[in-house]
């Protein structure tokens, strides 16, 4: 049986032909036969178009068909044609075949192969991903890495910064757009010249690479702007109160870097390892100050350096102030100005130290030199406590106290804490301590005075129940430090003269260390300040250099006082001090009065006191003391003993007075009252 038309084939056989169109709407090929010539008007005969594999549930392997590809047909029941095959006829030749290999290929450098060996490659040999399924290895050697997902974004690769505007793309997509990576400018050793990797020429200008990521706080769809403004979507007019964002919006460029604040909070931190370059391509110092690489000599441009080789050598002396590491966190801050309002940290000012912009970050440039800052918490932050961590499952006695159980406790708390901070201690007058079963001794309680510290999940109360953990230090009482200076029974030297040779009750025992009780939270929480906790559970050996300019080796200024204790080594030691030079001390002076939280205390000058007191072998304190009224107090319950190789002068604009039972003078005995004389 034939087809009407004079040009039809018999049934079943195969003849060949050639692609003329494609209706994708109708998957329907448009075959001519080869015995009708291109020029000529006969119809191309419909062909349903096939495809390596469809199904009706979608799984679908195939391309789009392409006008002027030799084929195959056979003509069915019908007179309706059906593809056979393509032809090879007039084609470059065909990729090169393996055994034992499947190879599906787009061209010479996109392809996937996959062999009995376990190997599957995608891409080219110079730029591919290999997997062995057998060995469980994977690799790949492209010269770029991105990775842009709800969580961050990863950038590895050559340096690259969009110093242009191409409006010819949406600016919204240009993080995610591959179309707009070639628009982005390489920065390279010089970044005022072309950067090019060639081996060995005049005009080489290497690009640096980085290994760039940063982590969002919530998904990054959600599109999170600062706290102001998503507050107002909480509020009765909900969306209608925000503000389109601009159309140039550099945090939607992967070339963003170095620009985390809280006017963007959901861009949360950023590590970069490699030569830090700012958004416009600058390479950055220690400081985050553009170093002039490419002005004057500093470049490599043949056009304008007189010696490529001196200014190369150059450069490199000025790279060497190039940031290498930089980690960043966008520290989250308290946005309650004094006056009670909301509003984000004022940029143009640096009152209290401009401590409302302050960023965790650490810097180190490529000498090894590093920056750190660390903000301080506010008043409402966290108090590190000395605890030891454990899960619920590790001191479970449940399931036969299996370490590795899994049990649901009626609040699912998993991780218990147990402090081992130096426990509470009290001084007694016979040289020793009462000790109590509780651990730290500074108190945190919450706006209505409750314990808001965790419980302590070992230390108990004497009724058995589970005690809170407090602040504290690890190796004593923080409450304790100069307790002798708190309690004068230390230095009750009852005398029994007739003249008192000093008024005690002058002398004002120590109060207040530190405050014994933290409010953690409400309107009068005083938490604030704090920049960190850290503990050694070893010693720390510790070594400083010098700095050029003035031999100097340590810079220390603090806001605030200090409260130190120290212990002892075996030889009962508790400081060693060699110094080589001068030793200079002033007490009293200036307090610091830039700082809003202690305006209303006294930071004008104010008078100092040197109070040394040294408890001997039977609980008592000798005194060494110089008040904040010029007076001077020394009192010893030994001997004192002062001798002078030369002359001593002793001498007073008013009275000296000499009370004691007998007194030596020029080896002659007086005797105090009537008895004896000079």
């Amino acid at each position: 049986m034939t087809h009407n038309s004079m040009m039809a084939e018999k049934v079943g056989l195969v003849t060949k032909g050639w692609i003329d169109s494609y209706n994708p709407d109708t998957n329907t090929l448009f075959v001519k036969l080869n015995n009708s010539p291109i020029t000529s008007r006969n119809p191309a005969h419909p062909v349903p178009a096939p495809h390596s594999l469809f199904y009706n549930n979608g799984l679908f392997i195939g391309s789009l068909p392409v006008p002027g590809t030799p084929v195959a047909i056979a003509q069915g029941s019908g007179g309706q044609y059906y593809y056979v095959s393509a032809l090879i006829e007039n084609l470059p030749k065909l990729p090169d075949l393996e055994s034992n290999t499947l190879l599906i290929s787009a061209n010479a450098t996109t392809k996937i192969t996959l062999d009995t060996s376990y190997n599957v490659k995608i891409g080219s040999d110079a730029n591919g991903i290999h997997l062995n399924t057998d060995y469980g290895y994977f690799s790949h050697n492209y010269d770029s890495q991105n990775s842009f997902t709800q969580a961050s974004r990863h950038v590895i690769g050559a340096v690259k910064r969009d110093l242009t505007i191409n409006t010819n793309f949406d600016q919204n997509t240009k993080l995610e757009n591959d179309d707009y990576d070639p628009y982005y400018t390489v920065i390279g050793l010089d970044p005022s010249t072309t950067a090019t990797s060639i081996l060995s020429s005049p005009s080489k200008n290497p690009p640096f690479v980085e290994d760039r990521e940063m982590v969002y706080e919530f998904e990054y769809d959600t599109d999170i702007t600062d706290d102001l403004t998503e507050s107002s979507f909480y509020g009765p007019k909900g969306a209608a109160n925000i503000v389109p964002p601009p159309t140039l919006n550099r945090r939607t460029s992967r070339a963003d870097t170095l620009s985390l604040t809280l006017a963007a909070p959901n861009y949360l931190m950023e590590t970069i390892k490699g030569t830090v370059v700012d958004i416009f391509g600058n390479i950055l110092d220690l400081n985050r100050n553009p170093i002039p690489v490419g002005q004057g000599q500093n470049t490599i441009n043949a056009n304008i350096s007189k010696n490529a080789a001196k200014s190369f050598l150059s450069i490199k002396e000025l790279e060497r102030k190039s940031v290498a590491y930089h980690f960043e966190i966008n520290a989250r801050k308290d946005l309650t100005g004094q006056n009670g309002q909301i509003s984000l940290p004022d940029i143009n000012s640096n009152a209290d130290y401009a401590r409302n912009r302050s960023r965790f970050f650490f810097d180190v440039d490529k000498e090894g030199q590093f920056k750190l800052n660390v903000p301080a918490s506010s008043e409402v932050g966290n108090i590190p406590l000395l605890a030891r961590y454990e899960n619920y499952s590790t001191f479970s006695t449940d399931d036969n106290s299996n370490p590795n159980q899994l049990t649901f406790i009626k609040d699912k708390k998993d991780i218990f804490l147990d402090s081992f901070a130096a426990p509470i201690a009290t001084p007694t007058t016979d040289i020793g301590f009462r000790f109590s079963d509780a651990r730290g001794s500074i108190q945190l309680v919450d706006g209505s005075v409750a314990n808001s510290a965790p419980l302590d999940r070992i230390t108990s109360s004497d009724i058995g129940e589970p005690t809170h953990i407090m602040h504290g230090t690890v190796y004593h009482d923080i409450l304790q430090t100069c307790y002798v200076n708190q309690n004068n029974a230390f230095i009750d030297y009852g005398y029994g003269g007739s003249v008192v040779p000093i008024d005690l009750s002058a002398i004002t025992p120590l109060t207040n260390v530190v405050s014994n009780t933290i409010v953690t939270s409400g309107p009068k929480a005083n938490s604030g300040g704090r920049s960190g906790s850290i503990n050694l559970d070893g010693s720390l050996e510790f070594n400083i250099g010098a700095n050029t300019i003035d031999r100097q080796s340590l810079w220390i200024d603090t806001a605030g006082g200090v409260v130190g204790n120290f212990g002892r080594d075996l030889n009962g030691r508790s400081a060693m001090l060699n110094m080589n030079g001068d030793v200079f001390m002033q007490v009293g002076g200036w307090g610091v009065t830039s700082d809003s939280r202690f305006q209303n205390v006294n930071n004008e000058h104010r008078g100092g006191t040197l109070d040394i007191r040294v408890i001997d072998d039977n609980g008592k304190a000798s005194i060494v003391r110089f008040d904040n009224k010029g007076n001077v107090t020394i009192m010893s319950h030994g001997n004192m003993q002062i001798f002078a190789s030369q002359s001593m002068t002793i001498s007073a604009n008013q009275n000296i007075t000499i009370d004691c039972e007998t007194l030596t003078l020029q080896e002659r005995m007086v005797l105090k009252g009537t008895g004896g004389s000079i």
